[in-house]
């Protein structure tokens, strides 16, 4: 089978969506599909063969309007042969590309979450309306999205997966060291970092890596520097992602204090529930909630509550015992429910029906 994703970006840029989409491209071409990726990229790439066979085509960006990129070259770039096209929203960019396209290939979209500006909603919805199936790895997905109200008889839940096998040689922090929370994602509002600094101003034993950067950086410095807890916070700035299990080896847990919606599954909590780190995550009515299990593989403390946080991230720091049980059970969780082989196979079975039903 010839399957054609359609992504704004890609591996090595790191993030949820980017995760996801190379999580389904090597796990296809694994199982011996013919799987190439079309994603932007601010330099320009011609197509080159990366992990597992994923041929990947890169459009350069002259600049970004808004969340947007500038990229003509992705029109041409995603008129390739296809079984099927796997449309990862949201990215207007693509939706026109697959509607540029004739009609009769086979369209399936992966709903990541809604487009931020309204303006984009006529073309997302002729998108959706063309797709065979949609698919959204939560419930929680389903309830909080309005583009797709109309379009629930197409919607497939299909849990998100990691290559956990990567995870799972993760040494444990080392013996005699301070306590050491980590936290991985885009330095911006809705991830809650300042929370999470205040915080942890108040647990005078713990330190803290942030791992990655965005437009909050110079802000949650300057916050840093105010709560006198400098020498006691590493930033590490964009990591390569091949390099994550490393700084996880440093780390007793992990922490996701995000405030709003826009967190909407949490990639992270399952790559550190698979190096067997237990986690902190908020009361967030998202897949978060779905992923992270309060009491068995980590804590979950309310929105926004400063206090809360510092209760759990005492717990997990003077509660050697209850940071192992919780670990080994998020190993066994992300084995069960959360693989990649789990995912790329129901994508595959899902792509057929949809190949049949078309003929």
């Amino acid at each position: 089978m010839r399957i054609l994703h359609l992504a704004k970006y890609y591996w090595p840029r790191s993030g949820g969506m980017e995760r996801v989409v190379q999580t389904l491209a090597e796990g296809a071409s694994s199982l011996g599909h013919q799987v190439e990726v079309v994603a932007v990229e601010s330099i320009g790439r011609k197509g080159e063969l990366l992990r597992q066979r994923s041929l990947v085509t890169r459009a350069f960006s002259f600049a970004a309007l808004g969340s947007q990129e500038i990229a003509p070259g992705y029109i041409a770039a995603a008129w390739k042969r296809a079984d099927v096209i796997h449309v990862h929203h949201p990215h207007p960019l693509a939706d026109l590309a697959c509607l540029l396209r004739a009609a009769k290939t086979p369209v399936v979209v992966t709903q990541h979450a809604d487009a931020l500006r309204s303006v984009y909603r006529p073309l997302t919805r002729l998108v959706l309306k063309r797709a065979g199936a949609v698919v959204v790895p939560s419930r929680a997905h389903l309830a909080l999205s309005s583009e797709l109200r109309g379009f629930e008889g197409k919607v497939e839940i299909i849990p998100f997966g990691i290559d956990h096998t990567r995870w799972q040689d993760v040494p444990p922090p080392p013996p005699g060291a301070p306590r050491r929370a980590i936290f991985i994602g885009r330095l911006v509002a809705y991830k809650g970092l300042d929370i999470l600094l205040r915080a942890l101003e108040q647990v005078p034993d713990l330190r803290l890596d942030i791992v990655g950067s965005g437009p909050e950086g110079p802000r949650l410095r300057t916050l840093a520097q105010a709560l006198a807890i400098t020498d006691r916070v590493r930033w590490y700035g964009e990591y390569p992602d091949a390099d994550l299990p490393r700084r996880m080896a440093d780390a007793d847990f992990l922490v996701l204090p995000s405030v709003t919606v826009e967190e909407m599954f949490g990639m992270v909590v399952l790559e550190a529930m698979a190096a067997g780190r237990p986690v902190i995550t908020t009361a967030l009515p998202s897949a978060v909630r779905e992923v992270n299990v309060p009491g068995v593989t980590g804590l979950e403390v309310p929105l926004r509550d400063v206090s809360a946080l510092v209760r759990a991230l005492e717990t997990l720091s003077r509660d050697d015992a209850r940071r192992v049980s919780m670990g080994e059970a998020g190993r066994k969780r992300v084995a069960e429910r959360f693989t990649q082989a789990a995912m790329a196979t129901k994508h595959i079975e899902l792509y057929q029906r949809i190949l049949e039903s078309s003929r």
